[in-house]
């Protein structure tokens, strides 16, 4: 019997899945807590991981599913996407991770309310960017290496520009970095016709095209696990390394057909939603469509999209909810832990039979593509119905709500869900949630095979 590894590079946590190549059933999970982040930064605008340390954890990741001693065919990576890292030409990190959650280019330019995001949609702003299913946001590849740029800290040995996920692949396989269409995607420069970095786009930057990785099918062959890195995690060197596939799209093929082949007819029929710290819908395109602000395009299997909406708080509104009451607890001397806070609105948001009235807009972080909405809201509000549970039944009402609003909006009358795919951390940890994804869609609802669909998505990709 022969077996996979599918590594994820999460924001939050590592995870290594071994799967059984020919049924993909999971057959063991590693984990490791993603603790990479640069501690010390002075500005609450930066987000910022140490490769190395990413590194070490896919690392000992690796070692922990190498003492099984199962027959290997190779590693299939997946990660984080938008993020950026410089890389010298021996493929040396020299500048962190710059990953998603970054926003330094929302600061104010000196002098100006103007931003370093508004200064790049003012040189794109003859270029058509449906071209490449998105348009560049903070965090966003692009928008930072224009950043870089313009503030002169691009590093002077940068050869090449990676994602994390690139980034490993090459130290995994002793190569320099590359990226496939889903990670290349990602940075908003990527023509999605043309399958190849937008020129146009390169042009107008002032980028220089070398220093962009070349892009590769995902799951092609980069080349053998390295000797040195195969002594470290005592697996066998030359076993096959796989170009990473994007999170979002890796999540998508794990959760919604874990087994191999993929059959296209069957992912037709979902919509899949992820909510964790942020919230995602997403549902597959037969063909490209235009993306428009709110609901990206991006690639998934040759030929075929995925059609995908986020809300920029997601279930960090319920998160929101936690945090408030315990501050508020806090000033009446009360202290009781963030897990115990959860279970109780998890159990007194189960026993509200309904959110009476009462509605959370939990936009509290905006609404992409809107720049006028800034806050969320709570409506609704009666002398009566303002209870702890009924406010908890209303917050998770919101969060669901919002993304079926995406869905419903954009999905256009040839696409067809037939059941909904809940995955996430919101929803595993609250039995709630799945009642409410179900009478908000009016479609059933089922769970992932897969707690890790990420890692076990990259598999299923190779």
């Amino acid at each position: 019997m022969s077996h996979l590894i599918g590594l994820d590079l999460g924001t939050s946590t590592v995870v290594g899945a071994l799967v059984d190549a020919e049924s993909g059933e999971v057959l063991r999970l590693a984990r490791r807590r993603n603790d990479a982040a640069l501690a010390g930064q002075t500005l609450p605008t930066r987000a910022e991981q140490d490769p190395d340390r990413i590194r070490a954890l896919a690392l000992a990741v690796l070692a922990e599913l190498a003492r099984d001693g199962a027959e290997l065919c190779g590693i299939a990576l997946t990660g984080q996407k938008h993020g950026l890292l410089c890389a010298d030409a021996a493929g040396r990190p020299l500048t962190p991770l710059i990953t998603w959650q970054d926003q330094r280019t929302a600061e104010p330019l000196p002098g100006t309310h103007r931003t370093t995001l508004d200064g790049l949609h003012a040189r794109l702003e003859d270029l058509d960017w449906r071209d490449n299913g998105c348009r560049i946001a903070h965090g966003y590849g692009a928008a930072t290496l224009f950043w870089l740029m313009r503030q002169g800290e691009l590093p002077c040995a940068t050869q090449r520009v990676c994602t994390a996920a690139g980034w490993l692949g090459g130290q995994l396989a002793g190569k320099p970095p590359v990226t496939d269409p889903t990670f290349a995607a990602s940075w908003g420069i990527y023509n999605l016709a043309e399958e190849s970095w937008n020129v146009a786009f390169l042009d107008r930057l002032g980028f220089e095209p070398r220093l962009l990785p070349p892009v590769l099918p995902s799951g092609q062959t980069l080349g053998g696990l390295h000797p040195e890195v195969a002594r470290q995690v005592g697996l066998p060197a030359g076993i096959p390394i796989y170009n990473a596939l994007g999170d979002t799209q890796a999540s998508f093929l794990g959760a919604c057909c874990p087994h191999p082949p993929v059959a296209v007819e069957e992912l037709a029929r979902i919509v899949f939603l992820n909510i964790g710290t942020g919230g995602q819908i997403c549902w597959m395109a037969p063909h490209l469509q235009s993306p428009t602000e709110a609901v990206e395009t991006r690639p998934l299997l040759p030929g075929r999209y995925l059609r995908v909406g986020a809300s920029l708080c997601g279930g960090a509104a319920y998160a929101w909810l936690n945090r408030t009451l315990r501050a508020w607890l806090s000033e009446f001397g009360c202290e009781l832990g963030e897990e115990a806070v959860y279970e109780r609105l998890n159990n007194m948001a189960a026993r509200s039979e309904h959110a009476d009235g009462l509605r959370v807009r939990p936009t509290f972080l905006g609404v992409r593509g809107d720049p006028s909405s800034e806050a969320g809201a709570i409506e609704g509000i009666t002398l009566h119905n303002m209870q702890l549970g009924t406010l908890a039944r209303a917050t998770l009402i919101g969060i669901v709500d919002e993304l079926r609003d995406l869905y419903h909006v954009h999905a256009g009358p040839m696409t067809c869900g037939c059941e909904v795919i809940a995955a996430g951390g919101a929803v595993q940890r609250n039995p709630l949630m799945p009642d409410l994804i179900e009478a908000s869609f009016g479609l059933p609802v089922r769970m992932p095979a897969h707690q890790e669909a990420a890692a076990a998505g990259a598999v299923v990709a190779r």
